[in-house]
This record gives C-alpha cells, structure tokens and sequence, in this order.
C-alpha cells in the first residue's frame, strides 16, 4: 500500500471539489498545448493549408485526451491509475516528418499506427526486461528526449528556419519577453495565478508579434472566420499507408518513446508514495498499454503521434495535486477543445518567438525530471561511465554528425537520433560495467 506524501494535497484517490479540479484540470492542458506546434510545423513544411493544419492540431488534440484519460484508469491491463497526460510526441517528430516528407499525411498516419502496434507489444512483456532499465537510464532517456527539442526550441527562439539564416533580433527580443513572463508568472505569481503562466505568455507572445508584425492581421482574419464549432474529422479524410524502409526508424522510435514513458511512469511511483523503493512492474506495464492505445489512435484519426508528458507529472507534483481524476478533467477538456475551430486555429498561426518561448519553458522541466530521476537512482562510479559515455556520444551526434557519415547501412538506424545512440549505449554498458560487481 502506497504511503501517501505529506505535501501531496489531493492524493491519487482524493476528490478535488469541482472548480478546483476545473482548475486543476486547465493547468495541465496548458503543457498539453505547448507541443501542438509540432504538428503546425509539420503540416506546414510540407504545404499544408490553414484548414489542414487546423484539422492535424484537433485530431491530436482528441487523440491527447482520449489517451490522458485511458492512462488515469485502472481496467483491467489498460491504465496505471495515474495522472500522467499525453501531448504531442517531439519524440516522435523527426520520424513523423520524414513519413510525411516522403508519402504526405497518409504515410505519416499508417506509420504511427505501426508504432503503437510495436509499443502495445513491448508493454507486455517489458516486466521481463526490468534488468535492462534502472532508473537512471530511464532518466536518462527522459532527458534525451528533452535535449532533442532544444534545436527547434531554440532555431524558433531566435527566428531562423535553415541553416545560414541571420539572427532575427526582434524574433529574440519577442521570445524572450514571452519566455519571461511565463517565468515570472510561474516564480513570483501568488496563489492560483502560477496555474495560467503559459496561458499568460502565449497572450503576450500573440500580441507582441501581431504589433511587431510578426503575424500578419490576415492570419488573424482566418481564425476569427473560423466557426466556433465544427468536426475536424470532416476535413481530414481517412487514408493510410505503409513504407517498410521507414519501419526500423519507427521501431526504434516506438521503443525508445516507451522507455520515456517507462521513466515518467516511475515518476508517478515517486511523486504518490512515500516509501517508494522500486518499480511497480505491472502497474508500469499497463501504463505502457494505455500509451500505445493513444499512439495508434493517434494514427487511426489523422493526428501526429502523442507521447506521455514528464513535464506534466512534474507540475502535480509542484502543485501538490495528483488525483486521478484531474487526469479526466485535462482529457475532457482537450477533447472538447479540439471541436472548436477558433481554438484549434488560433494554435495553428503561433508565432515563431511564440513557439520557441513555449518549447523552451517546457523542455526545462523535462531536463530537470530527467535529472532528477538518475540522480534519486543513486551515483556511483559504474553508473558515472554508463551515463556520461553514453550523453558524450550521443551528444557528438547532434555536435559534429559528419563523423558518423560512412557508417554501414544496417547500422543507420542506431544513429538516426541522440535519443537512440543514448539509449542503446546505456543498456549495452550498464550490462557490461556489470560483469565486475559479480565477482566482487
């Protein structure tokens, strides 16, 4: 039996009263929105319209909600019972734009299918494995997958879309304001005010850029035409296919984001018991379960791929708040958002400063909850060579990638991400560094 935490307010199994679980509620689908700028920037690169870029943001959107709302039940090997929402996956995001790349939104979908299919697999006989990922190395994957977002972060941040381009300086100056006031909201805001801190930057980032002229008023003609109502399964139709060169990526991306889930799911463990001392294998299983149910569904309705969020489950533990079933508030509520054009669109024509405030603000607390995981794992000096060997290497494929250049073709996928190289150096090493300690 879990010992509940003293600073917890609201438990796993506590009924917040309903304003306060509203509230509670919006807070989260704050973070959940932050990402919906992967799937804007996705469908624009490869030509997407206002109406398509607008129907991919409500189809995840439903796809995010629905997949919160599984994870916070307990049924049967569905759901860990907690609250550890999904947004759109940026671990997904580099595969998903390769798809769309080379076969449009159709490949894109029938791919994500195939991922959630190879996660809901590996759920289920991940108890197995458990030797294979302590906590540090799932601590680690988490902050992988936080470093992989920094180059659009912070490409956005500063206003330069390919490589060569200047520094926009009033791009920076409008991402840095937006970015503060978020921070400031969040460190200096009093009482129920810390809840709106996205909420309060996106607001001024979208009007810095509108007086700066960073988004043109006809942008804004589009969303305010936008019905307040309207089924974004009507404008996206259903299609799907499948390209097998594409599926080693997939494969490996669908792991190491379940190892990301993996991580956060521990996390939960953490924030709600007090005496916690390992994983709940099973508990972790069916979690696992319930992420691949919203990555394929994901597929199924036209979105872009989800992933569980480590900088939601940060926030209830900030917040003191954990219940379940503010896990069924913040899935509603994405859900019946996605219905409203306005909403959907109005994400939809983020500006860049916007995009790259909010991606940064997000992605400190996952470097953080990955730390904080690897480092609650305990150092020692075998964990210091799997972990640092492991960050050197897979950061000196983002530093200097020329070098892996001449790599033999059936090894590419092992290079395709930091994420990757990371991961499948840690489980390789930390096994190795173990062959000492039994005979010591």
């Amino acid at each position: 039996m879990a010992k509940k935490p003293a600073n917890l307010i609201y438990g796993l199994d506590d009924q917040p009263p309903f304003l306060t679980l509203l509230l509670l509620g919006i807070q989260h689908i704050f973070l959940m929105s932050s990402t919906l700028v992967l799937p804007v920037v996705l469908v624009s690169e490869i030509g997407g319209t206002f109406t398509q870029i607008s129907s991919v943001v409500a189809l995840t959107m439903i796809a995010c909600g629905l997949g919160t709302i599984v994870q916070a039940m307990r049924w049967g090997i569905i759901g860990s019972g907690y609250v550890c929402p999904n947004l759109c996956g940026p671990n997904f995001f580099l595969a998903s734009m390769d798809a769309a790349w080379i076969g449009g939104l159709p490949l894109m979908r029938g791919m994500t299918i195939v991922a959630g299919i190879v996660e809901a697999l590996f759920s289920r006989f991940v108890h197995k494995i458990k030797f294979l990922f302590p906590p540090e190395i799932t601590g680690l994957v988490v902050l992988m997958v936080a470093m992989g977002l920094i180059p659009l972060g912070v490409s956005k941040f500063v206003g330069i879309n390919y490589p060569g381009e200047p520094i926009q300086a009033l791009n920076v100056l409008v991402a840095l304001l937006t970015l503060l006031v978020m921070i400031g909201v969040n460190v200096w805001g009093r009482g129920k005010i810390k809840l709106y801190s996205v909420l309060f930057g996106m607001v001024a980032g979208y009007l810095l850029s509108y007086f700066t002229g960073l988004i043109s008023p006809e942008q804004f003609q589009q969303v305010i035409k936008s019905p307040y109502l309207a089924n974004p399964f009507l404008v996206s139709a259903f299609a799907v296919t499948f390209n097998w060169a594409l599926l080693p990526v997939f494969l490996i991306v669908s792991i190491t984001g379940a190892l990301k889930s993996f991580g956060n799911l521990i996390m939960c463990e953490k924030v709600n018991d007090d005496e916690w001392k390992e994983p709940d294998m099973k508990r972790i299983s069916n979690g696992l379960t319930a992420d691949s149910i919203c990555v394929t569904v994901s597929g199924l309705l036209g979105g872009v791929a989800s992933d569980t969020s480590a900088s939601n489950v940060a926030l209830s533990s900030a917040s003191g708040a954990t219940s379940r079933v503010i896990g069924y508030m913040a899935g509603l509520l994405f859900i019946v958002l996605a219905f409203s054009p306005k909403v959907s669109g109005l994400l939809s024509v983020m500006p860049m400063p916007v995009m790259g405030a909010i991606l940064i603000f997000v992605t400190s607390f996952m470097i953080v909850s990955g730390i904080q995981i690897m480092i609650g794992a305990g150092m020692n000096i075998r964990k210091t060579f799997v972990l640092g060997i492991s960050v050197i290497f897979a950061l000196s494929l983002d530093m200097i990638p020329i070098i892996y250049a001449s790599v033999p073709y059936y090894l590419q996928p092992l290079f395709s991400s930091s994420l990757t190289l990371c991961t499948v150096l840690a489980v390789i090493l930390n096994q190795l560094l173990r062959i000492g300690e039994k005979f010591s």
